[in-house]
């Protein structure tokens, strides 16, 4: 089960073990390093609405170990541990550090040469950008760091690559029509850490921004554009394909410096639908065999789509690939019991190793008695 330090503060390690417990849930995955956002809390105690601080950590970390980049600590987790009270009041449940690497408009805001910038130079504020030396040291310290809490046994990694250009940023808004092509091109990075590396693997980075631009200008003016989105496009092959190259070797670094005792998952996308995943550098089978194992978000509506997106993942990733999938047993997604035991039917045939659930703080308690169905 996925969850928020908040929602653990509020009602405490206690409670929620004994209701995850109830429900059949072994292992939890603590959000450790978040962005901002604006939650509404069904069951809370405390308030119904919370907006998380901006690209902030909620753990005790090492000073030391951080270079140029410095995580910030919550207010809210300055005086509590959420990983250490639930160690302490409910140490049965596997804790997972769930670790939002690159998506962080605080540091980016701070640091605006170590963002994502598209074919115009326009910064993305919200999304460092994983070719940056610093952003790929901070990654690691970030993972390393959270490694030496002897309770934490999985580091869960969410966004590990580039950003893709919907990302429902604060008021995010536009009066055309953003075809697939268009946000495809309009997420590309080419900012200078890109150039320079792309460069060095003999890619026309130049070439490939100009050739986004006379597209995108095209589009802004006329609307029309090439009828395929850039993944079926020859003439992109090579630019997709070195920042999929990109992304997994930083995540395999990370594999090759954590401890052995602790795994290393990574939440690869959280895009609907799931094969468009490459907008973020995403490869499933090269992060597959970077990575432990793959953490992947099933967020289609209804059961039939679930468990079509199930199979296409497992087809993705390869037949050797550790996964597991994540579920919403709720609005809009899974929406009753029934619809909950057709994905996790879908998960079993696609040889998942685990069945995760998003998030204890957003569901209705009536979500864990459907998970209890299933699994008890």
């Amino acid at each position: 089960m996925f969850i928020y330090p908040w929602d653990v503060e509020d009602e405490g390690p206690r409670l929620i073990g004994q209701r995850l417990r109830a429900a059949g849930i072994s292992a939890i995955a603590v959000a450790t390093s978040y962005h901002a956002g604006k939650f509404l809390r069904p069951h809370a105690e405390g308030a119904k609405v919370y907006y998380p601080e901006d690209g902030t950590i909620y753990f005790r970390h090492s000073p030391k170990l951080y270079g140029r980049l410095k995580p910030k600590r919550a207010r809210i987790a300055e005086g509590y541990d959420a990983l250490s009270d639930l160690a302490h009041h409910a140490p049965d449940l596997e804790q997972s550090a769930w670790t939002v690497a690159l998506h962080n408009s605080r540091l980016g805001r701070a640091h605006p040469d170590l963002v994502c910038r598209n074919a115009y130079g326009d910064p993305i504020w919200s999304a460092l950008c994983p070719a940056q030396p610093d952003v790929q040291d901070y990654l690691l310290a970030l993972c390393l760091d959270q490694a030496t809490n002897p309770s934490v046994t999985d580091i869960l990694i969410e966004a590990p690559g580039f950003q893709a250009y919907r990302h429902n940023d604060h008021h995010e808004f536009e009066l055309i029509e953003l075809t697939r092509r268009a946000a495809s091109l309009l997420g590309l990075c080419f900012c200078s850490a890109c150039a320079a590396r792309a460069k060095d693997k003999g890619i026309d980075v130049d070439g490939f921004a100009a050739r986004a631009r006379r597209e995108l200008d095209r589009f802004f003016s006329s609307g029309e554009e090439e009828p395929n989105d850039l993944i079926d496009d020859p003439a992109w092959q090579q630019f997709i394909g070195w920042r999929m190259e990109l992304i997994a070797n930083m995540v395999s670094h990370v594999r090759t410096q954590l401890p052995a005792r602790v795994s290393l998952s990574v939440i690869p996308t959280v895009r609907t639908p799931l094969h468009t995943c490459w907008r973020e550098g995403a490869d499933l089978s090269r992060l597959a065999a970077a990575a432990d194992r793959l953490a992947i978000p099933i967020y289609s509506k209804g059961p039939t789509a679930t468990a079509a997106e199930i199979s296409q993942a497992r087809a993705l990733a390869g037949p050797n690939a550790r996964l597991s999938f994540i579920l919403r047993p709720s609005w809009p997604t899974l929406e009753g019991p029934k619809a909950l035991a057709t994905a996790m039917e879908a998960a079993g045939h696609a040889d998942a190793e685990a069945v995760d659930f998003y998030n204890y703080g957003h569901l209705r308690l009536s979500s864990l008695d459907w998970i209890g169905m299933q699994v008890l």
